[in-house]
């Protein structure tokens, strides 16, 4: 049974506002569920809204079993939470006690949302929670007290979101002046021995934070627009970290295409990052940001300020759509790295295996190193050496290393 809209209910809830003196209603927006729909069509929208309405009747259970849960007619995607305030004479209305109940309800629905978009969306979408007050007036009719409560939980649904992203457009801030990230690195291996070529540092937020996680700290990132500069912090410190890891091999960094017009990265100044015992010769800069680099040949310029160091480029997730055959054929990278929606079940995939036979050919063809990402099962190691990959990485071999657990007593 479906939810059902608030003009459905209004006259229930016009009694409950004349009967208590006031009105308290709670919004909870989907709205941001909705690129789904645009990018994944109706069908899959539907599918997951049914597993929505479930949840809302769930959450007014825990909290409000009495409330009036309701559907916003004109925004199909907005849901009401009529409240059943407490009766005169009874214990007196407190706002205090409502904000709280509206931070609850923001806990309760996002974690749920957030698992629920999780195949759809690269970062987890926010639902909008917002309240909204009422007094009863003999002098105005119910339907329009209604909605001036309506407008009234929208309004503050759009305070709070505008407070919520200063808050977290700070703690960025934050996390990136003040060096809040770790780097864990993962081996990359001959699939022939199982002898380590090299490790990819791969940057984390906060341990024990929802950001330590990249898909969020990233995903808040290119919310503010801060890609740049969080990536130049996850560069320098991975650095960092590689001197405290102490381990053989090449170090491979995941770097955007503005790396090479970064002018505090630039010429000689790189090695104030390196220090003494790093040389370039032993750095790989994987190019990882999935959008189009628009002049290629100005691009591979930039790149010599690099190369010409010591430096040596890879291109990362090869078979996404992003890295395309023009932009592998212009940058002559060093190294390939297949994306891993082509290595996962590639035993089991004969077109994967094909596409991965031309990235092969294409490696040969400008002597680039072709190396495979998130294998996690023995079958897929298998087919890949079968088909002529060599180098490897992902939780098969190894989970990344955390160099800092590796100091501690128990070794982490």
């Amino acid at each position: 049974m479906s939810i059902p809209t608030f003009r459905e209910l209004e006259e229930d809830i016009g009694s409950q506002l004349k009967e208590q003196g006031f009105l308290a209603a709670i919004v909870v927006d989907l709205g941001p569920l909705a690129r789904i729909e645009r990018s994944f069509g109706g069908a899959t929208f539907r599918s997951l809204r049914s597993q929505v309405d479930p949840m809302l009747e769930e959450m007014r259970a825990k909290f409000r079993r009495d409330d009036l849960l309701t559907r916003d007619e004109s925004e199909g995607d907005r849901f009401l939470l009529f409240l059943s305030g407490p009766r005169r004479g009874n214990t007196p209305f407190q706002s205090q006690h409502l904000r709280k109940l509206v931070d609850r309800v923001e806990e309760y629905v996002n974690p749920r949302v957030g698992r629920l978009t999780l195949p759809y969306l690269r970062e987890r979408p926010r639902v909008g929670v917002g309240y909204g007050l009422v007094l009863w007036s003999p002098l105005e009719s119910p339907q329009r007290q209604i909605l001036r409560l309506v407008e009234d939980a929208v309004a503050s649904e759009a305070l709070r979101r505008q407070l919520r992203d200063r808050d977290q457009r700070e703690s960025l801030i934050e996390i990136i002046q003040n060096r809040e990230i770790w780097t864990g690195f993962q081996p990359i291996i001959d699939l022939t021995d199982r002898a380590i070529m090299g490790y990819e540092g791969l940057s984390r937020g906060p341990r024990g934070s929802d950001l330590e996680y990249p898909r969020e700290l990233f995903g808040l990132a290119a919310r503010y627009e801060m890609t740049e500069e969080l990536e130049r912090a996850c560069r320098r410190q991975a650095f960092e970290d590689w001197k405290v890891l102490n381990r053989e091999g090449r170090l491979f960094i995941n770097t955007v295409p503005a790396t090479v017009r970064d002018t505090s990265f630039l010429g000689r100044g790189v090695l104030d990052y390196l220090g003494p015992d790093l040389s370039p010769q032993g750095v790989t800069l994987e190019i990882t940001e999935r959008s189009v680099i628009e002049n290629l040949n100005l691009y591979r310029e930039a790149m010599h300020e690099f190369t010409d160091l010591g430096f040596t480029f890879a291109i990362d997730d090869v078979g996404a759509g992003y890295s395309g055959l023009e932009t592998v054929a212009v940058l002559e990278p060093a190294y390939l790295k297949i994306d891993i929606a082509l290595v996962r079940d590639v035993h089991l995939k004969t077109v994967s295996q094909q596409v991965v036979k031309a990235i092969l050919e294409m490696g040969d063809s400008l002597g680039a190193t072709v190396v495979a990402e998130g294998v996690e099962t023995q079958p897929e190691a298998d087919a890949l050496l079968k088909i002529g990959v060599r180098w490897a990485q992902g939780y098969l071999f190894a989970r990344p290393v955390d160099p800092y657990a590796e100091l501690s007593p128990t070794g982490g």
